[in-house]
């Protein structure tokens, strides 16, 4: 038999890692090579947090983890492999003296079988949600005084802050903090100022919309990257008239496919408004959660 070793991952790996996630999820989880050359640049991302399964000198499966509040969340693409890398997250949390583990396959996915074995439990699911853009979508006025405007540099406080209080109440919200920001949001492939788009108050922000136009490579499909709206502002159809000005913007770049992805419980009623517009879901993903 031949020997198997985790190493870190290595920029020569990005082809062969594409190719497993491929494999291993076909159109619910493709990424291309520059993708994940991305996560190598990423500064908040520790190079030990992502690695490879080495068999015979051939990369066989991939796998990541990431540490943060009091979990380990794992991700992997290692058919046939699964386990090794289920091992590693769950060493490196009780390493860590923390209580949880994470994965996040698709619906029905063999991942969730493994992990129920392993004692993992069900929780929330998100949906993948798309719109086909047939013709150019309407762009209803703000109202309430408010204006729209790009994103500039001068923002990035404000919209950094807004982040964090608008899903505050989110039980899957992550605090983001200002280098989370840099790394995940200013630096995010795609990132294009013009398609970010902040709804003022004044000098108060009560709502944005941050695009993109690509996902992961997939140069046919804008993306809604994050919708908020402070509470303040809600219930006055500002989130709708904010999406529809995105579905515009998006239309006007020659993109007639965009997606988004939301938690399935949202309490914001975010789930319900992507409906009304006219959004279907294409994909469920599944957390499930081991207590350690």
């Amino acid at each position: 038999m031949s020997s198997s070793t985790l190493r870190q991952l290595r920029r020569e790996d990005a082809e062969r890692v594409a190719s497993l996630f491929d494999e291993a999820y076909g159109d619910d989880r493709r990424l291309d090579a520059e993708e994940i050359r991305s996560w190598l640049r990423n500064e908040e991302i520790e190079p030990g947090w992502l690695k490879v399964l080495e068999e015979g000198g051939r990369v066989v499966g991939y796998g990541d983890i990431w540490v943060q509040d009091d979990e380990v969340a794992l991700d992997a693409a290692a058919p046939g492999r699964w386990v090794a890398f289920f091992d590693w997250a769950e060493s490196a949390a009780r390493e860590r003296g923390l209580p949880r583990v994470r994965v996040n396959p698709p619906a029905g996915h063999e991942v969730a079988a493994i992990a129920a074995k392993r004692g993992y439990r069900p929780s929330r699911s998100s949906f993948t949600m798309e719109i086909d853009l047939n013709e150019r979508p309407a762009e209803p006025p703000l109202r309430h005084g408010l204006t729209l405007r790009s994103y500039e540099t001068a923002n990035e406080q404000s919209l950094h802050e807004a982040l964090n209080a608008a899903f505050a109440d989110d039980p899957l919200w992550h605090t983001v903090t200002p280098s989370n920001f840099r790394e995940f949001y200013l630096r995010a492939r795609g990132f294009d100022p013009s398609l970010w788009l902040l709804a003022w108050d004044g000098a108060d922000l009560a709502g944005f919309v941050l695009g993109y136009p690509e996902r992961s490579g997939d140069l046919t499909l804008g993306w809604v990257g994050t919708l908020g709206v402070l509470r303040a502002w809600r219930r006055r159809g500002l989130g709708e008239a904010l999406l529809r000005r995105i579905f515009a913007e998006l239309y006007d770049r020659g993109l007639r496919r965009v997606g988004l992805g939301v938690d399935a419980e949202n309490v914001t009623g975010a789930l319900r408004l992507y409906e009304r517009v006219g959004m279907r879901r294409t994909r469920q993903m599944d957390n499930w959660i081991l207590d350690l």
